[in-house]
């Protein structure tokens, strides 16, 4: 029996696809449990803390599927190859430490500094991959495949998505603060709970679409 290189690439890139979506499901449902006036907030507080450890599986997801993917679309005719692929695996493992050492770190002093890289990350990859997927639609270079520069511009809208994400999630803190504080902050901080999560609610299902989509013109090539 021979096992192919590529048939073992597309049983990794289907293996981080279903981690990613069904641990995004898994934060999606412990985000729900932050609203809820039955519980006191130090309840909310320990789902929350569990919810941020679910939270690494779509962490380490995120930046493995996009070597991954251009490994794979290399028998495709993509020029990425060589020197170019080694160069975006050694860029997207950095991203991968990077996102691990903003969450292990967040209570930590140098946890703002790295914090603070991390969304200059974020927002890096988007614009290099949303600029790559206009280029390569309009030129036809440096994939010629259609499908290939569809799926690279939907990765950059995805990371958006997830920038959207992470900024909701950025203002869950004070909130927090307000309900501790008790008395009329306590009651408006519920209420910008409720809206934070409508919010993060919203940014996680277009991530989602955007991500099933990338999934489904992988899967079809319909270009």
């Amino acid at each position: 029996m021979t096992i192919e290189l590529q048939g073992v690439l597309i049983f990794f890139h289907v293996l981080l696809f279903g981690y990613w979506l069904g641990a995004d499901l898994g934060v999606f449902f412990c985000d729900s449990q932050l609203t809820r006036d039955d519980l006191s907030l130090d309840e909310r507080l320990r789902v929350r803390r569990i919810r941020r450890k679910i939270d690494l599986a779509p962490r380490t997801c995120v930046p493995l599927i996009l070597p991954l993917g251009f490994t794979m679309a290399v028998p495709w005719g993509s020029p990425l190859d060589g020197g170019w692929l080694v160069l975006i695996w050694i860029l997207s493992i950095a991203w991968l430490v990077l996102l691990w050492s903003e969450r292990l770190t967040a209570d930590k002093p140098i946890g703002k500094t790295i914090h603070k890289i991390d969304r200059i990350a974020w927002y890096s990859v988007a614009v290099v991959t949303l600029g790559l997927g206009l280029y390569s639609l309009a030129t036809g270079a440096p994939f010629a495949e259609v499908w290939i520069s569809v799926k690279v511009l939907l990765y950059g809208f995805m990371v958006l998505s997830a920038v959207w994400i992470t900024a909701a999630a950025d203002r869950w803190p004070p909130i927090f603060a307000m309900v501790r504080a008790g008395g009329e902050q306590a009651v408006e901080g519920e209420r910008l709970m409720k809206r934070n999560r409508i919010n993060c609610g919203s940014a996680a299902g277009t991530l989602w679409a955007i991500v099933l989509l990338i999934a489904f013109v992988g899967a079809t090539k319909p270009f």
